[in-house]
């Protein structure tokens, strides 16, 4: 008696950019690729791939002056399919790419703009390497930055490893996820913010409340939902404004949240952060409810945009999503 041939596994890969913060354990821990960005300062070049320890070197050596111009240069659309072409349709059947929102960079647009040719050429590809069947790729837009984009991602790996999704459902379950993600960012020195703000010819800060803020010490908090940037509140004193972003996001937990999770990041050492009394009360707080919080060293993209001493934190608000199990078997959408 012949034995039936084995059911074929269905290698499902996810994508990020660097600007994504996640600790760098759950990165590699779960397989996470990442689309470098290059920064450029003058001749030096700069890659941002999330290396904790390069990062704080980053931001001891270069965040401290403030006279450096810096540029962020983000994967072109050939670079992006070079990546994939050589690699990624090689390892995986299909690919989730999840970036930084597009209203704030090139990421989501270049990806969009590689796939086409990639799944014009994966075939070639695959049939050299003796490898049969279809390969399937969508970019989504996270609507938010850092640590939102983080805890998104967080999501999405949960779902695929825990729920037997198609790759449809996956990606309408996190696109529909996008829409409720909250990021905060409290930042330690305005200059960064209104500096990056005016080379990209925004007016979010403006020269005259820059100087009063410094003067008065003034810290802003600011909120990332939907691609779009509020200010939520001011205060005076960092540690004042971070007390207030954590009841904000306290408030959240009480209301309820879609997943159970709170990501942070710092401009620096996370030491720093979690010998703080209003760190150390919000996460007794969390974990209370049930709530983790993952707290990573912030990007350098994110650094040099908000500057040093920044905090962001995100969460996924309620309610949960309701999803049907789909059988995985197949990657026909």
């Amino acid at each position: 008696m012949n034995a039936e041939p084995e059911e074929k596994t269905v290698r499902t890969g996810i994508v990020i950019d660097s600007a994504c913060d996640l600790p760098q354990s759950y990165i590699q821990s779960h397989g996470i690729h990442i689309m470098p960005i290059n920064l450029h300062f003058g001749y030096d070049i700069f890659k941002d791939v999330r290396d904790p320890e390069a990062t704080q070197a980053f931001y001891r050596k270069y965040l401290a002056e403030k006279t450096l111009d810096a540029e962020t240069a983000p994967f072109s659309a050939e670079q992006i399919r070079a990546m994939f072409l050589d690699e990624l349709v090689l390892k995986y059947d299909r690919v989730l790419v999840i970036t930084i929102t597009q209203n704030r960079s090139a990421i989501f647009a270049n990806a969009t703009e590689a796939s086409f040719a990639i799944l014009k050429q994966y075939r070639e590809r695959r049939q050299k390497a003796g490898l049969s069947g279809s390969f399937y790729l969508n970019v989504l837009d996270s609507k938010n930055m850092f640590t939102g984009e983080g805890v998104l991602v967080h999501e999405a790996v949960r779902l695929l490893e825990e729920q037997n999704l198609s790759f449809g459902a996956l990606r309408n379950a996190v696109e529909q996820l996008s829409q409720q993600v909250h990021g905060y960012v409290v930042p330690e020195d305005l200059f960064y913010l209104r500096y990056r703000a005016s080379k990209k010819g925004e007016k979010s800060i403006g020269l005259l409340g820059y100087h009063f803020g410094t003067l008065l010490d003034i810290k802003p908090i600011l909120r990332f939902h939907q691609g779009e940037t509020h200010v939520m509140g001011k205060e005076r004193g960092f540690d004042r404004a971070l007390i207030n972003m954590f009841e904000m996001v306290r408030n959240a937990i009480d209301q309820g949240l879609a997943t159970r999770i709170i990501n942070a990041s710092y401009a620096g050492d996370p030491e720093l952060i979690r010998r703080k009394r209003a760190f150390v009360d919000f996460e007794q707080y969390a974990n209370s409810r049930g709530i983790e919080v993952l707290l990573s060293v912030m990007s350098t993209t994110a650094g040099i945009n908000i500057g040093p001493g920044a905090i962001t934190m995100a969460y996924i608000a309620g309610p949960p999503l309701t999803i049907n199990a789909e059988s995985d078997t197949s990657t026909r959408d």
